[in-house]
């Protein structure tokens, strides 16, 4: 069967150091429709599948070693693409928020993360990815 982004949806890259994590946000993707799902552990492999795969929405935590989820945000945005990185944290301190802001995330998604938030942060990536709403503000779902 042929996968392009029209049958199955914009390419979205998951980062988690946690393995459960991993598998538990891709299943609630899944369970919303996408297919075209790519897997990272850290933020370098995220990187590199980034400029491989070159996905429309990137779901990143925070709490990684290494190359964190700031870090990594700021090293995608530093390829300058339209790529929509929603930040993930299981704690979500103003700090965090605002470095994610600054950095130039589209929204804060808070552990644990239901079917509905994660379906609202798609849907909210793609609005944004396509300018149909003009700037949407950072959004944070907890």
């Amino acid at each position: 069967m042929q996968h392009n982004e029209a049958n199955s949806g914009p390419r979205i890259l998951v980062v988690d150091d946690d393995r459960l994590m991993l598998t538990i946000l891709v299943g609630l993707i899944r369970q919303e429709g996408f297919a075209n799902i790519d897997q990272a552990r850290d933020g370098n492999e995220a990187l590199k599948k980034f400029l491989v795969r070159k996905p429309r929405i990137v779901f990143l935590d925070i709490e990684m070693p290494e190359l964190d989820g700031i870090e990594t945000l700021h090293a995608l945005k530093a390829y300058g693409t339209n790529t929509q990185i929603v930040m993930i944290s299981a704690l979500p301190t103003a700090a965090r928020v605002e470095a994610a802001k600054a950095g130039g995330a589209a929204g804060f998604l808070v552990k644990p993360i239901s079917q509905k938030r994660i379906a609202d942060a798609i849907r909210s990536c793609l609005k944004r990815a396509d300018r149909v709403t003009g700037e949407v503000e950072l959004f944070i779902f907890s």
